[in-house]
């Protein structure tokens, strides 16, 4: 399965750990998958199933393309609203099965960045 960031709006992620704020003045749009406080390592809950995940935050110079179950247990965040999810879950929301999607929103899901 592909994945790669497109931009987005904040929404509520569905972790338990404390997200960073937006930015705020002058900044630049709200992007989930950069601006959502994860520590390369921590678990977290998918927001659909409860299921734990590992967050493994990747390279923001770089782009990750995966095959079926290598991002299993692995945390993808959605780039529209920032709710986490399971690969699982993601795939089930699609009606791509390379291009997973978040399912409370429908906006595509990647691998957290880090900021």
């Amino acid at each position: 399965m592909g994945l790669f960031g497109w931009s987005g709006r904040n929404g509520s992620t569905g972790r338990k750990s404390k997200r960073r704020p937006a930015p705020s003045g002058g900044a630049a749009e709200y992007r989930p998958w950069v601006d959502h406080g994860l520590a390369d390592g921590e678990t977290v809950e998918c927001g659909r199933c409860a299921r734990t995940l590992r967050v493994a935050l990747q390279s923001a110079s770089s782009v990750t393309v995966s095959h079926d179950g290598a991002l299993e247990g692995m945390a993808l965040i959605c780039t529209a609203c920032g709710q986490l999810l399971c690969s699982g879950c993601a795939l089930a929301a699609s009606d791509n099965p390379y291009l997973p999607k978040c399912d409370r929103c429908g906006g595509h899901v990647t691998l957290p960045v880090a900021g």
